[in-house]
């Protein structure tokens, strides 16, 4: 399980937008054998434009994923009965189990969302509903599609994993400690974590004696 001390630091400006109606390409090989792909960078200064160019459930969905660090896939399965400020949540991609804490201000929005799941007595209804299919969640490339709409519209190079990145990278200047954020992020190899960083293994070294070096990230 993961503490949830310090995913509240993130700066107000990413949320600050209304609700109304890059690292280098390809991958890295970490222990073990998996590939894992560099997430694209997403500047916090860019984030309330983006917001501003999306409907109000992508917007929730947009938030839910900074606040958290949650892959999309794992966002867009949130059941509705058990929105709360902390929410258990089981992976799907690693089936490991993680604890996400959510501000009071994004909960507000939420709430109506877990009232109406609870008022009929739905464990089973997702918090962000495919529009086709209100038994289904949002499917992710219909997510992923609208993203690069708002992407293309507003010259950022982004996707959805980059709110990902965005988290960690965040979490690392609140905390200063790159182990808290692969805990955060449920990495078993901090190399993986470093990917997400920008950190190369000489950085890493260098930060075992010199924290600066995390800080300036």
């Amino acid at each position: 399980m993961v503490s949830a001390v310090g995913w509240a630091c993130l700066p107000r400006p990413l949320f600050s937008a209304p609700l109304g109606s890059p690292g280098f390409a390809g991958h890295k090989e970490a222990k073990g054998g998996d590939k894992i792909n560099k997430p694209k960078t997403l500047k916090i200064e860019d984030t309330e434009k983006i917001l501003l160019h999306l409907d109000w459930q992508d917007k929730l969905i947009f938030r839910v994923c900074v606040e958290s660090g949650l892959r999309i896939s794992d966002v867009l399965n949130l059941k509705a009965w058990y929105l709360d400020k902390i929410i258990y949540v089981k992976e799907q991609k690693t089936g490991k189990h993680r604890i996400i804490t959510l501000s009071d201000e994004l909960y507000a929005h939420l709430k109506p969302i877990k009232d109406s799941a609870t008022r009929s007595h739905n464990k089973e209804e997702y918090a962000f509903k495919s529009p086709r299919n209100v038994l289904k969640p949002l499917h992710r490339s219909t997510y992923h599609r609208r993203l690069k709409r708002v992407c293309k519209l507003l010259e950022i190079d982004f996707s959805a994993h980059s709110t990902r990145k965005l988290f960690a990278q965040e979490l690392l200047k609140s905390s200063g400690d790159i182990f808290a954020v692969q805990k955060a992020l449920n990495h078993k190899f901090i190399a993986d974590t470093c990917i997400y960083l920008d950190l190369d293994f000489e950085q890493l070294i260098r930060s075992a004696t010199d924290p600066k070096v995390l800080q300036k990230k």
